[in-house]
């Protein structure tokens, strides 16, 4: 994954140095992972911490991944309020599917989902529900996509921020590439209201929707 910026309520200051020493931590993880490591301790900020020590865990032979790892999640913890402490594991999640760590990726899904209902503003929640579905979608399973979508139906109302109302926008029209049935579930089970509304709207003008069944929204 690219790399995150954190969005919230109170502006966030980086150090300096956080900011340069994942970026330096980045382009020696996979050449020098040893000193990728020692140099990833020293990042103040838990943010940009986590981002650094998981190109190590990406990148590190075995042991030192092992240890990257755990320091990432650690790292995430220490993130300034909720967003952050969320959102950022998002990239060690992906780097965890991609390391074939199945019991760590069904560990850090667990510790995302568990914070998501904790995350404020809603427009934050959702933000950080979003870098969780951009894994999921293109690396997870399908249990786990599932799982994701639960987590935004149960926690993420459509109507309380327009980044809420993008998110379920974004995740019907992936989900209708492929399966328009379910993307027509997905949408018709939203709560009633001006994004469940529109969403159907511009699903069916697109051609995503072909067959919804006739009813409320007809």
């Amino acid at each position: 994954m690219t790399a995150m910026w954190p969005e919230q309520k109170k502006r966030f200051e980086p150090r300096r140095e956080s900011v340069v020493n994942r970026g330096r931590v980045h382009d020696i993880a996979r050449s020098r992972p040893d000193d990728a490591f020692s140099l990833a301790r020293t990042i103040p900020d838990g943010w940009y911490r986590c981002q650094a020590m998981t190109a190590i865990a990406e990148a590190a032979p075995d042991g030192l991944a092992d240890k990257a790892f755990k320091a990432a999640r650690e790292a995430a913890a220490a993130g300034e309020d909720a967003y952050q402490q969320t959102a950022v594991l998002a990239v060690t999640l992906h780097a965890a599917i991609k390391r074939g760590r199945g019991k760590l990726v069904r560990d850090i899904l667990g510790d995302i989902l568990a914070r998501t209902p904790s995350v404020e503003p809603m427009a934050s929640r959702a933000a950080a529900l979003g870098w969780l579905w951009a894994v999921v979608k293109s690396a997870g399973t399908a249990e786990m996509r599932k799982t994701v979508l639960a987590a935004v139906q149960a926690h993420c109302h459509p109507d309380r921020s327009w980044r809420a109302a993008r998110l379920y926008r974004e995740m019907a029209e992936d989900l209708a590439r492929t399966d328009p049935t379910f993307a027509t579930l997905f949408v018709r089970a939203m709560p009633e209201g001006k994004a469940r509304a529109n969403l159907l709207r511009r699903l069916a003008a697109a051609g995503h929707l072909p067959n919804l069944p006739a009813g409320r929204d007809s």
